[in-house]
C-alpha cells in the first residue's frame, strides 16, 4: 500500500506536496487521513493519477465502447437471420437473378456465389467493354459469368459471357463424353466373347 499526498502536509519531520509518495510508516492512521482528503491510499505501487486513469473511462470511451458492441452484436444478428432465410451460408451469399425473358421466360434462377466470385464479378462490371471481354475469357467460374450475364447490360459483356459459358460446357461435357462413350461390352479381358 502506497500513501500518495493530495495536499501539501508533513509527517515524520518531513514536508511532501501534491503527488509525493509518503512512506507508510510515517502516518499512523492513513484510513483517517484519507477520509480528510490529505492521502489517498494507491494499491498495486500506482499513485492515485494512474490508478484513476487505469479504473475509470471517460464518457466518450464508454460511449465508443458500447458504440462498437451495438454494432458487433447487430451485425451477428443479421447474419444469423440470413442464414436461417438461406441467404447466406458457409461464406456464400444466396443471389436470385432474373433470366433472360426470351430464353427463361423470366425464370428466376439461384446462384451461391462466394465474396470472392462477386468481387470478381462487380470488378469486371467496373472495366470498359473490351478490357471486360478480355478479362472474360479467362474465367472459369460459372457464378461469376451468371452474374454477369444478368447485370451487366452492355451486349460484349453478355456475350463474353456466354461465349465464355459455352467454353466451360463444352470442355465438361467433352470429358464426360469420352468417359461415358467407354462402355463395357460384356467381354473379358482377353477380347473373347463368353
Amino acid at each position: 500500500m502506497k500513501l500518495i499526498a493530495k495536499k501539501p502536509c508533513s509527517f515524520g519531520g518531513k514536508q511532501f506536496f501534491i503527488g509525493d509518495e509518503i512512506p507508510s510508516g510515517l502516518v499512523l492512521d492513513a484510513k483517517m487521513q484519507e477520509k480528510l482528503g490529505v492521502v489517498a491510499i494507491a494499491n498495486n505501487g500506482a499513485k492515485e493519477s494512474e490508478t484513476n486513469s487505469d479504473a475509470f473511462f471517460s464518457r466518450e470511451q464508454v460511449e465508443k465502447m458500447v458504440a462498437e458492441a451495438v454494432n458487433n452484436t447487430v451485425l451477428e444478428m443479421k447474419q444469423k437471420e440470413l442464414q436461417e432465410e438461406g441467404f447466406l451460408s458457409e461464406g456464400t451469399v444466396k443471389i436470385s437473378v432474373k433470366g433472360d425473358s426470351d430464353e427463361d421466360n423470366g425464370r428466376q434462377t439461384v446462384v451461391l456465389a462466394t465474396p470472392e466470385e462477386i468481387q470478381m464479378a462487380f470488378s469486371i462490371m467496373q472495366m470498359n467493354a473490351a478490357d471486360g471481354a478480355e478479362a472474360i475469357a479467362g474465367i472459369g467460374s460459372e457464378n461469376v459469368l451468371i452474374l454477369l450475364h444478368a447485370a451487366d447490360t452492355r451486349k460484349t459483356i453478355k456475350d463474353a459471357a456466354k461465349k465464355q459459358a459455352d467454353n466451360i460446357f463444352s470442355i465438361s461435357d467433352s470429358s464426360k463424353g469420352s468417359v461415358e462413350g467407354n462402355v463395357t461390352t460384356g467381354a473379358n479381358p482377353d477380347g473373347v466373347d463368353t
